[in-house]
């Protein structure tokens, strides 16, 4: 992947983890119907993270 397409989809995924946090509603803690979005951004931020960590692993595979 090109560096500066990496940057930015790293930049937006943890935009969307904050902003996901900043809409998280506590009273309905565990309801889906409120806090859809909160629940998406951190599903999307988890799968970037295993994708971000296999990467990393490759790399320094490749590098031994």
């Amino acid at each position: 992947m090109n560096k500066k397409f990496e940057k930015i989809t790293t930049y937006l995924v943890l935009f969307l983890l904050v902003y996901g946090i900043y809409q998280l509603d506590i009273e309905h803690l565990w309801s889906i119907q409120v806090n859809w979005f909160s629940f998406l951004a951190f599903l999307i931020f988890l799968c970037y993270l295993v994708f971000s960590l296999k990467k990393a692993a490759k790399q320094q595979d490749m590098q031994k």
